[in-house]
């Protein structure tokens, strides 16, 4: 009986690691637009979530929590180290891919963490597909990776319409 019972708590123990995924756009025009990623790599330590887009003409970097309503979006952008804070959306897609049996980060809207999946950013749709699979143990997780780092300014949608806003009327 313990063995068994030992078993379950090793399978329901949240799972920790690093997956690699490649983007392929998937419309014609969003494969030149600069701001989609050529690689994903997502983290995680089975509480806290990391996703770092690469292969862009801007670096973007996504922190959060499992538990948490909201997470970080974070990128530079004319100048500014922006921390855009964005809520989790309550509508979860149900659409093609095939999927882990781990739960998802709710940037991403999809049922389950993804092995290959489309995704949507603004008007652009993307597919990722897992190009490598780690397990990391949660002792080998450096401290603060899935922490903000410093020097982000925070701000909603509307602080940053704002900051463009004045960054436009500033040209001129």
């Amino acid at each position: 009986m313990l063995g068994i019972s030992g078993q379950f708590a090793l399978a329901a123990k949240p799972w920790s690691g690093k997956i690699i995924y490649d983007v392929q756009p998937m419309n014609s025009a969003a494969s030149e637009w600069d701001y989609l990623p050529h690689t994903i790599t997502y983290e995680t330590n089975g509480e806290h979530w990391r996703i770092t887009e690469k292969g862009t003409s801007f670096e973007r970097i996504w922190i959060g929590a499992f538990d948490d309503l909201e997470y970080s979006v974070l990128f530079h952008f004319l100048g500014h180290a922006i921390e855009l804070l964005e809520p989790c959306p309550n509508e979860v897609l149900d659409g093609d891919g095939e999927w882990f049996d781990a739960p998802a980060p709710c940037a991403w809207s999809v049922q389950a963490l993804p092995k290959s999946c489309i995704l949507y950013d603004g008007p652009a749709s993307f597919q990722i597909l897992v190009h490598e699979r780690n397990e990391v143990p949660l002792r080998n997780w450096e401290r603060g990776t899935f922490e903000l780092p410093e020097g982000y300014e925070p701000m909603d949608r509307m602080s940053l319409s704002a900051l463009l806003t004045s960054l436009t009327k500033g040209q001129h």
